[in-house]
């Protein structure tokens, strides 16, 4: 937890996808998630610095914005290899089986790219990646709640009925998580 109030720079997501790889979390899938980091070319230089050295130290935290449970942040700071700072932004309609992801994984890969790239493109590119270890913090009821409101919501504006939307909302959940732990065979 960090011990005082920042005003750190958030980056946004440009994309999203899914890495299998039967070396780590033993073939699970892990989130991948490309950021823009254009204006932050220290976070370009803190992914190029993990293909030569070994793993760094990095501390995170999640967090709400105060107006909106919706503004979702993971707060990122290292200390080596590079000194760095920074959070991503997510936004839980539009990220929610993302962030569930990261929780559920304890971890994500991070990329660096610019608008229209893709997870599959950059992997083939070979460009670098940090595989970012997101160990419990205490913010997973907070997101099951905010998670679960949210699903409920995007069901009842699909119109389904209350005991449909709780009924639809927690078999939605289960399956999304079912996938994040699926296990490729190694």
């Amino acid at each position: 937890m960090f011990d005082r109030f920042v005003n750190i720079t958030t980056v946004s997501i440009i994309d999203d996808g899914v890495i299998i790889d039967r070396e780590w979390a033993h073939g699970r899938p892990i989130p991948a998630i490309i950021v823009d980091a254009k204006g932050r070319q220290d976070i370009v230089e803190y992914i190029n610095a993990h293909k030569m050295q070994p793993p760094g130290d990095v501390v995170v935290q999640w967090g709400t914005a105060l107006t909106s449970k919706n503004n979702i942040s993971l707060i990122l700071k290292s200390s080596r290899p590079v000194v760095i700072e920074f959070s991503i932004g997510f936004d839980a309609k539009k990220h929610h089986a993302l962030i569930d992801g990261v929780l559920g994984n304890n971890g994500f890969y991070l990329l660096e790219g610019k608008p229209g790239d893709k997870v599959s493109s950059l992997i083939e590119k070979e460009k670098g990646r940090v595989l970012i270890e997101v160990p419990t913090t205490g913010f997973e009821p907070i997101w099951d709640k905010i998670l679960r409101k949210t699903i409920k919501k995007i069901f009842k504006q699909q119109g389904l009925g209350k005991k449909q939307v709780t009924n639809a909302a927690n078999d939605y959940i289960k399956s999304m998580r079912e996938f994040w732990h699926l296990r490729k065979d190694t």
